[in-house]
């Protein structure tokens, strides 16, 4: 089916229509099958990490029904403070309550202060933009709540009534915050037991790799147990110490080392781009902890996300050519990853309602 280019210069996702791309209906279970055998473990066909299509298809299956990780609480310790975050196509923000609560919601301005969303914005690439707050634009850093409350920065994300915006589920998970596109979701498994941050903020670093490839070279290890919704191995550092290792779908990996636990949380910013943020971990009390010696320090962190990244930029680079001769191999991470992924697509609602949410009026001079 060919779709007529509205006047407003895009194409408004329509699931109903299905997701193809390069052949395939990526939405069949025969797009997953030969990337699924045990035996043989191997990436999905490389529309999976190029084609804008699939990334329409995880918005639809994956970032807007699962738990999210997006960071630290101590990075919005005060009331008022706000922590943005942009979750497939939706632009999203958690903020600090009085009662030092969590408030999860759809920000004012899904699009900016665009009228419509304008075509360079539909490529699967954030960019940065003078309209803030946009689910197609890079989140800014956390915003701090001024002495009298919200300030004017964050207007794009509260407006004037945030009360009216749409809910989104939002929680602490130990030191990290979650959330859930659906407030009705049910709670996330629990997390680590006395895990405490040892910064009240994220150092951010961003690769060229798919968030899939980011996702399975970060968990690098031997399978060691699976719960509903994470897959904990055991591994090496790049030292080679030794590491236990989780991963929690779709987008959070701990590994921890030497008495230290580091989070990194993975935000696509394109088809083959991923922002990792990274937050500190350790156990009892942060300051203590933080002295103590042979602890590994943000340096060493930073070398050893940099090393497992690596086969994650060479696979992406090699999935970026018009063909693949060979189907690419993948580990035990990236195998139930895949898994999990395909049984997300199989089980979200089929959509029946063709009606758009939204629609540019055409011919009236808008």
């Amino acid at each position: 089916m060919v779709l007529a280019v509205a006047s407003a210069g895009f194409v408004p996702d329509r699931p109903d229509l299905g997701h193809r791309a390069e052949g395939f209906d990526l939405a069949d279970p025969a797009f997953f099958a030969h990337s699924l055998d045990p035996e043989a473990p191997r990436l999905l066909p490389p529309a999976a990490y190029r084609a804008l299509a699939f990334a329409a298809l995880e918005d639809d299956a994956v970032w807007t029904r699962s738990w999210l990780a997006i960071g630290l609480g101590a990075e919005i310790s005060s009331p008022g403070d706000l922590l943005p975050f942009t979750a497939g196509h939706h632009g999203l923000h958690v903020q600090r309550a009085g009662d030092g609560g969590l408030v999860g919601r759809f920000n004012k301005a899904q699009h900016g202060g665009c009228r419509a969303v304008p075509l360079q914005c539909r490529t699967g690439t954030q960019t940065p933009c003078s309209f803030t707050a946009c689910g197609y634009s890079r989140d800014g850093d956390v915003l701090p709540a001024g002495p009298d409350g919200p300030t004017p920065a964050m207007h794009q994300y509260l407006g004037l009534r945030p009360e009216r915006l749409l809910p989104v589920a939002a929680r602490a998970w130990g030191p990290l915050v979650r959330i859930n596109l659906d407030p009705a979701a049910t709670p996330p498994e629990p997390p680590p037991e006395g895990l405490t941050a040892l910064a009240s903020q994220t150092h951010r670093a961003e690769f060229a790799a798919n968030w899939k490839l980011a996702a399975q070279a970060l968990a690098e290890g031997d399978p060691l147990a699976e719960a509903s919704d994470s897959l904990h191995l055991t591994g090496r550092l790049a030292t080679g110490e030794a590491a236990s290792i989780a991963l929690h779908f779709p987008n959070l990996v701990l590994i921890a080392a030497r008495g230290r636990t580091c989070a990194v949380m993975l935000q696509p910013t394109a088809l083959g781009k991923t922002l990792l943020r990274i937050g500190l971990l350790g156990s009892g009390d942060a300051e203590s902890a933080a002295a103590a010696p042979g602890r590994m320090s943000w340096d060493a962190w930073r070398a050893e996300i940099a090393a497992r990244m690596a086969p994650a930029v060479a696979a992406q680079a090699a999935l970026t050519g018009p063909e693949t001769d060979e189907p690419l191999p993948t580990n035990a991470a990236g195998l139930w990853l895949q898994r999990t992924i395909a049984a997300r697509v199989r089980a979200r609602p089929a959509a029946t309602d063709t009606q758009p949410l939204y629609a540019t009026a055409q011919g009236r001079g808008c």
